[in-house]
């Protein structure tokens, strides 16, 4: 039998705040986190639309952050509002990771 320590999940009303907050005070980067978090919890819920949208709030931020070097786009957190982050947030790992709820156009550009 394996112990488990199993972490509850912030809600998404939090998550959504800490979203608006973000942009509000123009974190793109943290926006963009809060947003690929959003976007994988809404999915897992079944809220496709809303998943989407934002996916596509996510690749519109994370197209605009710096990516010219490794230390610009390595994660500084492992994970945001109970998702885990990708070791490299940059918009061609967003764009991989949220094609399926990207509009084809977007999620084949540049891949």
């Amino acid at each position: 039998m394996v112990d488990e320590q199993v972490e509850e999940l912030p809600a998404l009303s939090e998550v959504r705040q800490s979203y608006e907050e973000a942009r509000e005070q123009g974190d793109h980067r943290a926006a963009a986190e809060f947003a690929y978090a959003l976007a994988i919890r809404l999915k897992w819920i079944g809220l496709c639309s809303e998943a989407e949208h934002f996916a596509a709030e996510c690749l519109a931020l994370a197209e605009v952050l710096p990516s010219a070097t490794l230390d610009d786009v390595v994660s500084t957190r492992s994970s945001v509002g109970g998702v885990p982050l990708p070791d490299h947030f940059h918009d061609d790992v967003v764009r991989w990771r949220l094609s399926n709820l990207l509009d084809p156009a977007e999620a084949g550009r540049r891949l």
